[in-house]
């Protein structure tokens, strides 16, 4: 936010990169899916959607930290220790979030392991395809 309160380019542009990264990534995990579905059947597909919400969620939580470390960041201008620290903050939250969510699915829900694998990888195949956008 500016000295206005209004968003700044590096804000739209950070949204605009979030929400084309989770549109891809959902539409790999749907795309995915459906063509597990149509060969290994129900159970599989849906293991597949679970992995798939793994990325995105993983994505979602890495992006929220890394919108905290970039204000943190803005107001500490003076230390550039502690800027770099939230930087690595955000990546430790995002890799905590999936391991969590991978343990659970796997671990405690019983998911078919594969079908959980299938979709995370096709979800984040999608920083493959997100090109950072600019603000125009």
């Amino acid at each position: 936010m500016n000295d206005f309160g209004m968003p700044n380019a590096a804000n739209i542009a950070f949204r605009r990169t979030l929400l084309r990264l989770i549109l891809i990534q959902v539409g790999l995990t749907t795309a995915a899916a459906i063509v597990i579905f149509l060969n290994k059947g129900t159970d599989f597909g849906l293991a597949t959607l679970y992995g798939g919400a793994v990325g995105i969620a993983g994505a979602l939580a890495g992006a929220w930290r890394i919108s905290l470390a970039t204000e943190s960041a803005d107001a500490a201008t003076d230390n550039n220790v502690l800027r770099m620290a939230e930087f690595y903050k955000a990546t430790l939250f995002r890799l905590i979030t999936i391991i969590a969510l991978l343990a659970l699915g796997m671990m405690i829900l019983k998911i078919e392991a594969a079908g959980i694998l299938i979709g995370f990888i096709a979800a984040q195949l999608g920083y493959f395809f997100a090109r950072p956008l600019r603000a125009r």
